[in-house]
């Protein structure tokens, strides 16, 4: 059983702090801890309260940002979303639910399914459905996780570049979506 706290924890490790976008290379805008002024104007008033967020949202809002309201969100907005939690070893749990926030969730749990395939070497094992379902947690639970997690590295990676092919307008930052794909600190 993973848990919450060493998940978020790895999350923010990898997030750093605030990102003012001044190059405006960020389609996000301003980020900070990894929460972008674009997604957060995009939860529904209600959410952002129980997070304790302030409901009008602007920069400022990004910028004054807590530590606290950061976790409330992830688990809100992701963890609680998918059962990361079911997840036996909590070094997968905690790359994949980077995976998530990073990419969102359906992409991220799609890259752990494509690297089960990977490593069962037949595609119709598991379905690439991006739901985080029993038959993909019996498929995590049974892997070798030092095998899973380079599979994992491999499918993110080649997600990431794709985008760069086939959002070139959107400014990826590849090499720095590599490195965290690779976990090397950036």
């Amino acid at each position: 059983m993973s848990l919450y706290e060493p998940a978020v924890e790895y999350v923010l490790e990898r997030e750093k702090g605030l990102n003012e976008n001044k190059d405006g290379r960020d389609p996000g805008g301003i980020t900070n801890m990894g929460v972008s002024l674009r997604t957060l104007k995009e939860v529904p008033v209600e959410r952002l309260r129980t997070y304790g967020i302030p409901i009008y949202v602007d920069a400022d809002t990004i910028r004054d940002l807590t530590v606290a309201q950061v976790k409330a969100f992830y688990r809100g907005e992701f963890w609680d979303h998918a059962p990361f939690y079911a997840i036996n070893n909590q070094d997968v749990a905690n790359y994949l639910f980077d995976a998530c926030v990073n990419m969102d969730i359906a992409p991220g749990i799609k890259c752990l399914q494509r690297a089960i395939w990977a490593l069962e070497r037949d595609r119709s094992v598991i379905l690439d459905d991006g739901i985080l379902g029993l038959k993909t947690l019996e498929f995590v639970n049974g892997q070798n996780q030092f095998a899973l997690l380079s599979a994992m590295r491999s499918e993110r990676a080649g997600s990431y570049r794709v985008d760069a092919i086939l959002k070139p307008q959107e400014n990826i930052d590849l090499d720095g979506w590599l490195n965290r794909s690779y976990n090397k600190s950036t």
